[in-house]
């Protein structure tokens, strides 16, 4: 299904006769039709082909565009609806509603809507086709301030890797204003690296600071007598151990693999046996260990990989991080 151009019906009284309106509901009971809000209807078999994760984000357009299409005052798509619409990763669920901000209290109680109450100046807000929604920017304040530490930097890491300026996020967060939240909006800026490629990656990067692990170099080149064989999620060079986080999309998911999940088995063990020759300890582990301390420890445990002593803080993690910044700029040149 493609979310945009899908079409949707809207039942209203002064745009359709009676008689369509009630061959909409008769539809509607005969399964052609599923209501995706009040007064709005989409076909049945589109939105039942949406299936997955991708799914999800398609169908959860759909129910921001038909919010959009039956609104007195234009809603301002916002949190992880704006993720959906920025393509940024969301972690967790929070697709099961719609969300906005809105500037009033009055505005609030819309039925499958959260509404955050937040000003909004017009520098943050902006379009993604046709709908209302903030910024790249504000939208990671946004998250970063409802969401747990792995929350925020997973999409602040995508936000900075898909080259939005560390100071847009510095400066969003001024526009933002106070909030009960900014110390935790603080913590996931900066800690965001911009060379965190995906959601596993940034949930290693957090698991790792919960465990005493100090900062580590992300994207790290081995080579094998001269020949790059991979480039490591992650990279303690004291101990020469490597850290990768894959998940299942690597072999399955056709894009990824397009010569199919065997041929794809087969290039990773060559590929680890290459990379196994040239390192002390080499970790692998999908998304589940990744995003939890206490099943990620034993995993590192086992290579070597240990906490330090003096438990690093926010504050280290944040200086590697701003010395990737500089690094990007400078190659950049």
């Amino acid at each position: 299904m493609d979310p945009w151009t899908v079409e949707l019906t809207v039942v209203s009284k002064s745009g359709m006769t009676g008689g369509e309106r009630r061959a909409v509901s008769r539809d509607t009971e005969r399964g052609r039709f599923r209501r995706v809000r009040q007064g709005v209807f989409v076909d049945r078999a589109a939105w039942d082909g949406a299936t997955g994760w991708e799914g999800a984000r398609q169908r959860h357009i759909v129910e921001l565009r038909a919010l959009d299409a039956v609104s007195a005052r234009r809603p301002v798509f916002s949190h992880w609806s704006a993720c959906v619409l920025h393509e940024l990763p969301i972690h967790g669920g929070h697709l099961d509603r719609v969300h906005s901000t809105v500037p009033d209290e009055r505005l609030r109680g819309i039925a499958g809507v959260s509404a955050h109450l937040f000003a909004l100046r017009p520098e943050e807000v902006t379009a993604v086709r046709s709908l209302l929604v903030t910024t790249p920017a504000r939208t990671v304040v946004d998250v970063a301030g409802a969401s747990p530490l792995s929350g925020g930097v997973m999409t602040a890491d995508a936000a900075l890797h898909r080259g939005l300026p560390r100071a847009l996020l510095d400066a969003a967060i001024e526009l933002a204003g106070p909030r009960r939240s900014a110390r935790r909006i603080r913590d996931a800026v900066g800690f965001a690296h911009p060379g965190a490629e995906s959601p596993a990656e940034s949930q290693t990067r957090v698991s790792q600071f919960r465990l005493g692990i100090a900062p580590q170099e992300l994207q790290h080149e081995v080579r094998h007598r001269g020949r790059l064989v991979a480039r490591v999620d992650t990279w303690d060079e004291r101990r020469r151990i490597a850290c990768e986080a894959d998940g299942d999309e690597k072999y399955l998911n056709p894009v990824m693999a397009p010569r199919g999940a065997g041929r794809a088995v087969i290039a990773e063990k060559k590929r680890e046996d290459l990379l196994r020759l040239e390192v002390d300890g080499l970790a692998r582990f999908g998304y589940a260990e990744a995003s939890s301390p206490a099943l990620l420890r034993p995993i590192l445990l086992r290579v070597g990989l240990l906490p330090e002593q003096h438990r690093p803080t926010m504050a280290d993690y944040a200086a590697v991080a701003a010395a990737a910044d500089g690094h990007r700029r400078r190659l950049s040149l």
